[in-house]
């Protein structure tokens, strides 16, 4: 490395002009210039890089001119690009010329390496696997990985997975000190703690949490050492940290203690060290605890996630020695909140509400419906509400439309506070309503201070304000505003937006602040329009925010992504990783040929990233085929531990035959466990909750099933079978209840089924013929079903459609927990469903008329067990304060049912005559809108129609659809609301009314295509091209004239 001069002030006067050279001559000026000015250039940057403040563009054009022409002919200039390092793009540092044996590049590189992103990390990683064959990684001294340094962390896993047990070991500080990936981190862990089986209490201090990830077997045989105790506390760190843990691990290190064999017996302090682990033990555990033991330790408890049948057992044994509902008791509770009966919640006076608002707020997303509708209810019951909304702000989105409208006035009143909340659309829409009703110059002057009041904003006003002023930067104003409300905007809100700006010849300037949400509510038909750069702008907003696009239907997903690749010509040749990167969440969606053709080595040295995407069916069999190629990991049969770490859950995604291929060696339960607990994760994220289809989540579920009892010896296929275990509740936690045999869960011990009855009471796949066996081991250890206590009535859930009819009826259901979690079951019959409502009654000897908003939320589905008669005598009021929960399911009423539920909501004290409602209400009710009557319905208008959910549209019988729909409203219908159409619905309708809806489904100029998995509207439109143009000439002659039915429109 040459050493920097001593530079002159005429000199750096002369140098800093380069630094005001225009981006677009920079590449070619740098190329010419001679390395001597080009290191006074780097000094003189060195020392006034905080002053010049240069554009990102500008550092990445100049380090990567000087990568490309000036490194290549003199490598000791490198350690004088430090500075510059951040900002070289992957493409450049990929193409560095070959100086990786150059110790003071290496050395610059390593101590530079922690300001980088992971993605320059990586890039470096494999450029410095360029020259690492792997003789040169197994032959290499212990100190390798010391004699590296960072840059060793970095490598590709096909080249680290080669570094030896003592190599690691050795390196373990080095190695620890850098970001690695999950799959290194258990190489590192089943490498050396499966190659050493004498290691120390100090090795095992180096390794840390990395310990976790070892095979349980080779941790248990330190036990009975005194280096056991120190794995002990690493794992209890491990799992206060919030690590997925198998659970044969957590089992055999931690839960298997003498200490917790008496759980009485156990200090308070001690109990709160072990507070983390609570939910783990189970509601046995719980059961044996002490009143004066949880109440010691409620300060470390109220932060654990237990289950609702757990925090309920701690929050009873607590209320036994002390008064729970007092303020400051309430206060203490935290998580455990969600153990609180609703019943105790509605006793509740203003000051203990408010007293226990600030603390609930982290726990609302765990509060049943029951108890969020009880306290929601409560809280505006109270004039003074209107000034708690700060308190009040995290229950606004459960809070019922007809509590806040009595109070709308004050709230407009206090519009500086209403208007920083987070309200839901209906009640943004009500609020917005009396702001222009009372205060028309606020909205005329000063719109864009209504804050999140901005989701309600009508389409006539917006339009007034875009037309008003319609300058390009006003409309940009209007559209920040429209992308910072809380809440997802409605389909009506954007469709206006897209309508009203589709007319400006400055579209394309303002795409880029639409936001993604608005933007991809554009038809496929316009978006393929877009020219490159617009199409460039609309995949940079979608990879920026990605939520948007996982919202769509499947396959408008496709076509859109199909005609960004087009439009950005990425259909011929590999599919290198840096397209698959420049697409972002929509890289797999891509079609089926373009993903044939993925790069193989971005393939397998990418597999950790590649598992954080959402994949179709047919993508699962083109990642298994890609799987078993000779250049990934070849034959199934040959691969090994190592493979099964990088392939991880994919596995699930190879055929059954394959599969079978595994080595059970191999196919231990904790690699069974930790495929299991990384698929749960994907799941949980935003990819995977959105992803699948139920045929996909269903096909994926069977294999997993298949995988499970395959290797743990259910399914005796060959000799080599293992003896089947008996589950314990902790692997049921990271499996699922419903993979295992029926045999396997009632072959539990007592302790460990009832610590996972309510976990398999909500297990969606649990099967009937799994499921009796089951409630007959409940029946066992419980008694007759007409002696279930509420506590075990709250854990049944779907395992309850077991019960005969008789046993139905003798069921005693007097707590809203017991009826909710009989609620929440979509799948009864009518017959269970008039059972169980007779049941309600008669354990809470209450009338219909007399149950509140949270008992009928609780209720949940077996609502339509009541007869229409008893329906008309529900409470007005209370009904329509449940209604918000209630619109939310696909209800199994009647047409007149509903008609009797609808009744209800036209009451004066609830929403009152339809022909007043608004977009609001019709949110509000959601499926119930089913059940207007069929005048009301034919005379709905705009804003009443595109409040109604899809939902609502699909649960009209068919022939009443044809009759009150004609196709004025059809052509009012929104993409969504068209597309929940049934086929049982298109089959009655007209042929102008089916135009009409094509329509809307797709432009008219376009080959009608309905994005409804399965259909096609084109083909089932199969009309001539002369009937389907006189068709739309004859809806179009019929939109032009009056339509004597919409009086007032």
């Amino acid at each position: 490395m040459q050493t920097s001069r001593d530079v002159t002030t005429g000199e750096f006067f002369v140098i800093k002009e380069y630094f005001n050279i225009p981006l677009s001559s920079l590449r070619s000026v740098l190329s010419a210039t001679h390395i001597t000015t080009i290191r006074l250039i780097l000094q003189y940057y060195t020392i006034n890089k905080d002053t010049l403040q240069l554009p990102d563009k500008y550092l990445s054009t100049m380090i990567s001119v000087l990568f490309q022409t000036h490194l290549v002919k003199d490598g000791s200039l490198f350690p004088d690009l430090a500075p510059l390092l951040t900002s070289a793009t992957t493409s450049d540092i990929l193409a560095l010329p070959l100086l990786q044996n150059n110790i003071n590049v290496r050395e610059t590189i390593n101590r530079n390496l922690g300001r980088l992103t992971m993605d320059q990390r990586d890039a470096f990683g494999l450029w410095y696997s360029k020259v690492m064959s792997l003789s040169n990684i197994t032959t290499g001294d212990q100190s390798f990985i010391r004699d590296t340094g960072n840059l060793i962390a970095y490598l590709p896993f096909y080249n680290f997975q080669h570094l030896t047990s003592a190599q690691l070991l050795d390196g373990l500080d080095v190695l620890k000190r850098n970001t690695l990936t999950p799959l290194k981190q258990e190489f590192i862990a089943q490498s050396v703690i499966g190659t050493y089986k004498n290691l120390t209490a100090t090795d095992f201090i180096r390794l840390g949490n990395l310990a976790c990830l070892a095979d349980p077997k080779d941790l248990l045989v330190y036990k009975g050492t005194e280096t056991f105790s120190v794995i002990q506390n690493i794992v209890m760190n491990c799992s206060r940290d919030g690590l997925s843990l198998p659970s044969y691990l957590i089992s055999n290190v931690l839960l298997n203690s003498t200490e917790l064999k008496v759980p009485s017996s156990i200090s308070p302090g001690r109990l709160a060290e072990l507070a983390h682990l609570l939910p783990l033990l189970g509601v046995t555990f719980l059961q044996a605890l002490t009143p004066s033991q949880l109440l010691e330790a409620l300060p470390a408890l109220n932060s654990v996630s237990f289950s609702p049948a757990q925090a309920s057992v701690i929050i009873n044994k607590i209320s036994s020695v002390t008064t729970l509902t007092a303020p400051d008791q309430l206060k203490e509770l935290g998580t455990l909140i969600i153990g609180v009966r609703t019943e105790t919640l509605l006793t509740l006076t203003s000051d203990k509400l408010l007293s226990l608002l600030p603390d609930m707020a982290q726990s609302t997303l765990g509060l049943s419906p029951p108890q969020t509708n009880a306290i929601a209810t409560k809280l505006w019951g109270f004039p003074e509400v209107v000034g708690w909304l700060d308190d009040a702000d995290p229950l606004l989105y459960c809070t019922p439309l007809l509590s806040v409208l009595p109070r709308i006035r004050f709230l407009v009143n206090n519009i500086t506070t209403t208007s920083t909340k987070h309200w839901n659309t209906q009640q943004s829409k009500a609020i917005f309503r009396e702001v222009l009703n009372t205060k028309p110059n606020l909205v005329k002057q000063n719109l864009l201070s209504l804050g999140t009041l901005g989701q309600g904003v009508s389409c006539t006003v917006l339009q007034q304000h875009i037309r008003a002023d319609s300058s390009p930067s006003a409309v940009r104003s209007i559209l920040t505003f429209l992308r910072q409300q809380p809440a997802l905007l409605h389909t009506s809100l954007k469709k206006c937006v897209i309508e009203e700006l589709h007319q400006f010849d400055f579209l394309a300037e303002l795409l880029k602040d639409l936001g993604a949400e608005i933007a991809l509510s554009m038809p496929v038909s316009t978006i393929k329009k877009f020219t490159r750069d617009m199409m460039d702008t609309l995949r940079n907003l979608i990879i920026q925010d990605p939520h948007h696009f996982l919202l769509l239907p499947r396959t408008k997903q496709e076509l859109l992504v199909d005609k960004i690749v087009q439009r950005l010509g990425m259909y011929t040749g590999v599919f290198t990783g840096e397209e698959f990167h420049s697409l972002g969440v929509m890289a797999t969606f891509v079609v089926d040929e373009i993903f044939n053709q993925l790069d193989r080595n971005f393939f397998i040295n990418n597999l950790d990233f590649l598992r954080g995407f959402c994949y179709s069916s047919s993508k699962m069999d083109i990642v298994a085929r890609i799987l078993q190629e000779p250049a990934t990991f070849g034959p199934v049969k040959n691969w090994n531990q190592t493979t099964l770490s990088q392939v991880d859950w994919f596995l699930f995604f190879l055929p059954t035959d394959k599969v079978w291929d595994i080595s059970m060696a191999l196919m231990t339960v904790g690699r069974i466990e930790r495929l299991f607990m990384s698929h749960h994760r994907w799941e949980r994220g935003d990819v995977g909750s959105h992803c699948w289809q139920k045929t996909e989540r269903t096909k994926f579920f069977e294999k997993q099933q298949l995988v499970l009892q395959f290797y743990l010896g259910f399914l005796k296929i060959s000799p080599q079978s293992p003896i089947p275990i008996v589950p314990t509740c902790e692997i049921l936690q990271t499996t699922a209840p419903s993979v295992w045999t029926s045999t396997s869960l009632t072959s539990m011990s007592s302790s460990a089924f009832a610590n996972c009855l309510e976990l398999m009471g909500q297990d969606p796949f649990l099967s009937s013929y799994q499921r009796i066996p089951v409630f007959q081991k409940v029946k066992q250890m419980y008694g007759p079903v007409s002696t279930f206590s509420q506590y075990v009535v709250s854990q049944l859930g779907r395992l309850a459609l077991e019960l005969s009819v008789d046993e139905l009826s003798s069921l005693r259901l007097t707590e809203q927990r017991s009826i909710a979690a009989l609620g929440t079951v979509s799948t009864w019959n009518n017959k269970q469903l008039a059972v169980l409502f007779a049941a309600v009654l008669n354990s809470t000897k209450q009338s219909p008329s007399q149950l509140d908003s949270s008992t009928l939320v609780a209720m949940g589905y077996i609502v339509c067990g009541a007869k229409a008669t008893e329906m008309s005598f529900f409470n007005a009021v209370e009904f329509s304060k449940a209604v918000l929960w209630l619109g939310q399911l696909t209800l199994s009423c009647s047409e007149e049912q509903l008609g009797a539920l609808v009744g209800l909501l036209t009451h004066s004290l609830a929403f009152g005559p339809i022909s007043s409602w608004g977009t609001e209400v019709f949110i509000e009710i959601g499926v119930l809108a089913a059940g207007l009557p069929d005048m009301a319905m034919s005379a709905l208008v705009k804003d009443q129609i595109e409040g109604m959910t899809a939902a609502a549209i699909s649960m009209i019988p068919p022939n009443k659809f044809s009759v009150v729909f004609n196709q004025r409203q059809i052509s009012m219908f929104s993409y969504e609301q068209a597309a929940a159409v049934t086929q049982e619905q298109i089959a009655v309708l007209s042929n102008v009314q089916k135009t009409a809806l094509a329509m809307v489904l797709t432009p008219w100029e376009d080959k009608p295509v309905d994005f409804r998995v399965g259909r096609s509207l084109g083909l089932a439109l199969s009309h001539s091209p002369v009937c389907l143009i006189l068709g739309l000439l004859m809806l179009l002659i019929i939109l032009s004239c009056p339509d004597p039915i919409y009086p007032g429109t």
